[in-house]
């Protein structure tokens, strides 16, 4: 039996806050992508490909002490699902009016649509509280 898409995003999720960059990016199909939306910290929002993906996250690795995520709540359509968060990044520099050792905190949903049990599009709608 395939595991449900609840447990694949859970495992994903998990993956970020323990910082093991080959596990997230073992979640992604080889030719996935990642969008973005427009939020405090990237104006024009973004879209990535697995390598840049690959390499934000090392990169973040340095901007951030630790990170986790509270999950709110699924939703589930056949391959698609959409799950709401809460995020909280302990920043190792300072970003805006936030020294490093400061909490950020964003509220997002991210939308996945999945392909044979691997993520092959996702659109994060990130809205970050003042920073």
């Amino acid at each position: 039996m395939a595991e449900s898409l609840i447990t694949l995003a859970k495992a994903y999720l998990e993956h970020i806050e323990q910082g093991n960059t080959d596990a997230v990016i073992g979640c992604y199909a080889p030719h996935a992508v990642q969008i973005e939306l427009p939020n405090r910290l990237k104006a024009k929002g973004d879209r990535r490909g697995v390598a840049q993906m690959a390499a934000d996250l090392e990169k973040s690795r340095t901007l951030l002490s630790n990170q986790s995520y509270e999950v709110l709540e699924y939703a589930e359509r056949g391959s698609y699902l959409i799950v709401e968060v809460n995020w909280r990044g302990t920043l190792a520099v300072p970003v805006g009016t936030l020294a490093a050792g400061n909490e950020m905190v964003a509220h997002s949903a991210i939308a996945f649509s999945f392909e044979d049990g691997k993520i092959v599009r996702q659109r994060n709608y990130d809205c970050f509280e003042e920073f």
